[in-house]
């Protein structure tokens, strides 16, 4: 059985041979600390491929490239969407957007998805791995997509003011989001996986009944569009989300990440109630295990994921979050190894 089999047949909610392994890994120091090289980045495709072979993961994200950063001061751009970044040591950090006026989001224009080099690096990617590694093709959701170009508190605000207004913003954020899932699409990736951030550790961005309204009606639109040709949809979410939770699995996702520890998401609450109907990706804890804790403190948690979550299929392991900078390069390899030794099926309590 290979990877890509892995993974279709744990979406299924059936045991393949072992669980399969993925992460979100795109920040240049932990590639580079993983190969063993600089100048390792998600867009050089070979390099790239080659980290997750070395890890043994079995899913590969694949992400569009962003061309058109204009630099408007001292390591400062501003991207297509109209978000100010900063770049530090060539990573770029979130600063602020730049739509400040309702009249803003009637003059934006959206960016164009059928320009070819948003595809480059992944269709490299997809032609590296193909029937190999499963691909899945990072495509963002409405709601952040939606905020950042204008900054939340901006967006929050503009809400309450015209909403209206805001909702035909989201509606044209989301056409330019499923145009390049169906670029990915015809282009060979395997799945889509939208990344759209919407709890804090302590609970929702927004409430439910405003998520309800103004974002997952896109977000179904989206999800509906990709099924319909034919792809599977995972999910990453941040943050405490248990009160979406029920929603999300309403308007189609079939797997959900990274269920973080840290915002209180508990693995074996999700599997009793959710195992059913949606896959599990992630949980191990990337902000306090994966970053300061000892091997035995790695196999433990690990252990726990595989031994809650596996039994069944329909669970992925991963961080909880991603492979961030901060976490040395050996204890990323330790916990694949820890997880392809112990996670071969029938799962049984090793621990």
């Amino acid at each position: 059985m290979n990877s890509r089999d892995r993974i279709f047949i744990t979406l299924e909610h059936e045991e393949p041979d072992r669980v399969p392994l993925t992460d979100h890994i795109y920040m240049p120091k932990s590639l580079e600390g993983i190969l063993g090289k600089t100048g390792v980045r998600t867009d050089t495709p070979k390099e790239y491929v080659e980290v997750h072979k070395i890890l043994g993961l079995d899913l590969i994200t694949v992400f569009p490239t962003s061309f058109q950063m204009a630099q408007v001061g001292k390591d400062i751009y501003i991207d297509e969407w109209g978000v100010k970044w900063k770049v530090i040591e060539g990573m770029p950090w979130y600063m602020d957007g730049t739509l400040k006026k309702l009249e803003d989001l009637d003059n934006f224009i959206i960016p164009d998805p059928n320009e070819d080099i948003w595809y480059k690096p992944g269709e490299e990617i997809i032609r590296l791995v193909k029937g190999e590694l499963a691909t899945a093709a990072v495509v963002e959701g409405p709601f952040t997509r939606s905020w950042l170009p204008m900054g939340f508190t901006t967006f929050v605000k503009m809400l309450r003011i015209s909403p209206n207004k805001v909702y035909r913003f989201i509606e044209k954020v989301t056409s330019f989001f499923i145009e390049q899932g169906k670029q990915f699409i015809d282009r060979g990736v395997d799945l889509i996986w939208i990344p759209d951030d919407m709890g804090y550790a302590d609970g929702l961005m927004l409430s439910p009944e405003l998520l309800r309204k103004f974002i997952f009606p896109s977000l179904e639109k989206m999800i509906a569009t990709f099924k319909a040709k034919g792809v599977k949809v995972l999910m990453h979410n941040d943050g405490q989300i248990m009160r979406i939770m029920d929603d999300l699995i309403r308007i189609g996702i079939d797997a959900i990440h990274p269920i973080e520890r840290a915002a209180g998401m508990d693995l074996k609450i999700m599997k009793e109630e959710y195992g059913d109907k949606i896959t599990l990706i992630g949980n191990v804890n990337s902000k306090t295990v994966l970053q300061y804790g000892s091997f035995d403190e790695i196999k433990k948690q690990v252990l726990e994921c595989l031994e809650i979550a596996a039994p069944g299929g329909g669970y992925i392991l991963a961080s909880d979050h991603s492979i961030h900078e901060g976490i040395p390069s050996i204890n990323v390899k330790f916990m694949f190894e820890v997880a392809k030794k112990y996670g071969k099926y029938p799962i049984t309590k090793v621990r």
